[in-house]
């Protein structure tokens, strides 16, 4: 498209010089009807192409000397499929009195009636606008006028033309009026070669040219493809483009829902144009469906290569500074972008305030998203679209007012499809969560993987800190390592979901926990089960040796293999179970248990066994097999053990958290059972194995007594 902008300037002034040379001859001879001939025989010769004056060539009625020209037309070349370069519906040319005095010609004003420019590049890459070399004479001399225009004359001699000036450029330098109007014109772009088609509708257009040597004064009111675009100020002189030198620019422009300002330079405009630029730019609110983005940077480079300097980039009121280089000269872009903050407010970017939840401290919770998760198609291809180094630091990240960051260091690449980015550190009040990012878009996957240093759950948010006396929080304590290990692949968000593989965990060391209001799992299921556990309606201190929640994904599933467990001096709670991330379906286990396993328990301990099902947009919650646990209660009481199904009900685990990580790199954190609760907990698993192999076993017997029964048959 910059092919289109470079070539317009140059092609325009070149028609102008088309259309009013006819001017200028009928304005030396005077003679109407020999005019036209000549002034298209003259074109013919000098261009190649024709000049058709179809319609009447008139004296105006005005003070000053007018000439005026109806339906004018300018051919393209032959293999164009408009045949019309240019086509006017009506030229005024008004003249200055005092040069015709002397034989001087010099144009005061043009204006132009519905203009059509129709630009053409063929398959092959011809362009319209190219025109034969054609054996004509050299250009003759040309005389000065005291005003500093210009306008060829036959039999002048003072100033000749340099040799190496073409024809166009000779027209060019006399051809110029103090002023330019141009109506409901437009100019169509039709390049064959890439397919695209531009089209530009000239409402209005005014330029103030007071000499060729004077900055040109704009303003313009045009429609880029269906977009309108207003600007105006001032640009550099005729005579600055046409020596291909400095060419200065102030401009004010309204596009795309966009003001803009740029001051600066532009270099080598017509050979190879560079460009040094101040530039200010602000999209209001809503624009794009973006924030309010304001920028003030310096721009420069050229058609290949673009720096920017910026020292302000404001998106809904989030400043950052610092620099972006972009090379555009090969197929695929590359960008180097070093950007820094003090402050970002991620609250600020959205239209309405949303709470936020740390998936990784509520997995059971987090896995509501799957039936929000769309199965559209992820835009791999547009990581193919440029390569890239960034490295970006915030000093303060603020998620919602009880979620903050402190030195945010994001630093990657982008390159052939593939984003590295390595490392990704968030750091909370003197913890750290360090995480490493990759996606390929080739093999259409990702993974992520996470670990924490030094981290306190009450400094992840607010809502783990106790401010009142019935709030829920941590007190003491309060160390917690996070852990993420996750790769996925899939051609939609839905499949990445599904196709999750790996394993997270989440361990919190010895703390004191205030029980009391959990606002922060309001709305969620999670709140059920807590209301069935009788946890939110008292305050009570907690003291908790340790708590974990451990996931593995694989085939389509989260699951939770005793992964989620509590063991506290007042209780121990260990969960089982999974989410299915393909339908969604929740089974869990939940087995709270105070104390050991004594006739003044049991009741309590049954009555809060809960079993959760359904999906996680609607689970249901209940006492599991409510009338079977009734009536083993007295197998318990009298020292059997009760079985729902191949699960034991009381998990008489000690230790529940190291349980909990077994397959883990944390396998080892917490110490392994011994005396008492290692034996009671190795007879638990010893049983619940023979279970499972009874089980198995019983259904082989009936498998291979059905295989004998057809066999006899």
């Amino acid at each position: 498209m910059r092919k289109f902008f470079k070539v317009l300037f140059s092609t325009i002034f070149i028609l102008f010089a088309v259309l009013v040379v006819g001017v200028f001859v009928f304005i030396k001879t005077f003679d109407l009807n020999s005019y036209k001939a000549y002034a298209e025989k003259m074109v013919q010769e000098q261009l190649g192409r024709k000049l058709s004056l179809n319609g009447d060539a008139y004296l105006g009625l005005s003070l000053v000397p007018t000439i005026v020209l109806e339906d004018v037309e300018f051919a393209n070349p032959a293999w164009a499929k408009n045949p019309q370069m240019v086509k006017v519906k009506k030229l005024d040319v008004t003249f200055a009195v005092l040069p015709l005095l002397s034989k001087q010609i010099v144009i005061d004003k043009v204006i132009l009636e519905e203009p059509q420019i129709n630009l053409e590049v063929a398959q092959n890459g011809d362009a319209s606008w190219d025109f034969p070399a054609l054996d004509t004479p050299q250009p003759q001399a040309v005389k000065k006028a005291e005003s500093s225009w210009l306008i060829s004359v036959a039999n002048a001699t003072e100033v000749p033309q340099p040799a190496e000036a073409s024809a166009p450029d000779a027209m060019l330098t006399g051809i110029v009026a103090k002023m330019v109007q141009i109506e409901n014109g437009s100019v169509v772009y039709d390049d064959a070669q890439s397919g695209s088609k531009t089209e530009v509708i000239i409402n209005h257009l005014d330029l103030s040219i007071p000499t060729p040597d004077d900055l040109i004064t704009l303003n313009v009111d045009v429609v880029y493809n269906g977009e309108q675009i207003v600007a105006g100020g001032t640009i550099g002189s005729i005579t600055e483009a046409l020596a291909d030198k400095v060419y200065p620019i102030d401009l004010q422009v309204k596009a795309y829902g966009l003001a803009a300002k740029a001051n600066g330079n532009l270099n080598n405009m017509l050979s190879n144009l560079t460009y040094n630029l101040n530039l200010q730019l602000v999209s209001p609110q809503g624009n794009f469906g973006a924030p309010e983005i304001v920028f003030d940077g310096l721009v420069n480079g050229g058609l290949d290569n673009v720096k920017t300097k910026i020292s302000q980039l404001s998106v809904a009121g989030n400043v950052m500074s610092g620099e972006v280089d972009a090379d555009i000269s090969q197929q695929v872009p590359f960008v180097r972008a070093n950007l820094q903050s003090d402050l970002i407010d991620v609250q600020k970017f959205m239209p309405q305030q949303q709470a936020f939840i740390l998936p990784s401290l509520n997995l059971i919770n987090s896995a509501q998203a799957a039936n929000y998760i769309p199965a559209e198609p992820i835009p791999y291809e547009v990581l193919k679209t440029v390569n890239a180094v960034f490295d970006l630091s915030v000093g303060n990240l603020i998620v919602d007012s009880g979620l903050s960051m402190q030195n945010v260091v994001v630093k990657g690449s982008l390159k052939n499809g593939i984003l590295d980015i390595k490392p990704l550190n968030l750091t909370f009040n003197g913890g750290q969560i360090m995480s490493e990012l990759k996606v390929n878009a080739n093999a259409k996957s990702l993974s992520l993987l996470a670990n924490s240093k030094n981290l306190k759950l009450q400094n992840l948010h607010k809502e783990f800190q106790v401010i009142g006396s019935n709030d829920f929080g941590i007190k003491s304590g309060g160390d917690t390592t996070v852990y993420i290990n996750l790769q996925s692949s899939g051609n939609t968000y839905r499949q990445v979901f599904e196709n999750l593989k790996g394993q997270t965990a989440v361990i919190l060391d010895k703390s004191v926990i205030q029980t009391g209001n959990l606002s922060f799992f309001t709305g969620n299921f999670l709140s059920q089960v807590l209301d069935a556990l009788h946890l939110k309606q008292k305050t009570m201190n907690m003291d908790v040796r340790c708590a974990v929640i451990r996931t593995d994904f694989a085939n389509g599933r989260a699951t939770f293999p005793n992964g989620i467990a509590m063991n506290a001096a007042q209780m121990t709670l260990v969960s089982d179970g999974y989410v299915n991330l393909v339908n969604d379906k929740i089974s869990f286990t939940l087995q709270p248990f105070s104390g050991k396993v004594v006739d003044t328990n049991i009741a309590q301990a049954l009555s809060s066994f809960l079993k959760i099902s359904g999906t996680v947009e609607n689970p249901t919650i209940r006492l599991d097999n409510k009338e079977t646990m009734k009536a083993v209660i007295g197998v318990i009481a009298t020292g059997g053990t009760a079985y729902l199904g191949e699960k034991l009900i009381i998990n008489p685990d000690g230790s529940p958290c190291y349980t909990a990580l077994q397959g883990t790199p944390f396998a080892t954190m917490f110490p392994k059972p011994t005396g008492v609760a290692a034996t009671t907990r190795d007879a638990y698993q010893d049983t619940k194995k023979e279970i499972n192999q009874g089980i198995k076993d019983l259904k082989n017997t009936a498998k291979d007594m059905w295989n004998m029964f057809k066999g006899g048959m």
